[in-house]
């Protein structure tokens, strides 16, 4: 399997935040690396069912990530 161009990865980006963004526990999106591969990183606050997160964009590879609710820290 060829890696995606940069350019088709950063379309697919742009693809999944255009069809993600009105999930309630969607956190964004970026390109990064998996089994030294270049793939697609949805993050999630919670993870949704399975169902839910797609796999591919085209032939870009989606990879889907729990970070939890991001916050300010405390000042203590």
């Amino acid at each position: 399997m060829t890696e995606p161009a940069l350019e088709q990865l950063r379309k697919a980006k742009a693809e999944i935040i255009e069809r993600l963004r009105g999930h309630a526990d969607f956190a964004g999106a970026g390109i990064g690396l998996h089994d030294g591969r270049l793939v697609l990183k949805v993050n999630w606050r919670v993870l949704p069912p399975e169902a839910e997160r797609p796999s591919k964009i085209g032939d870009v590879e989606v990879t889907h990530h729990a970070v939890g609710t991001i916050r300010a820290q405390s000042q203590d």
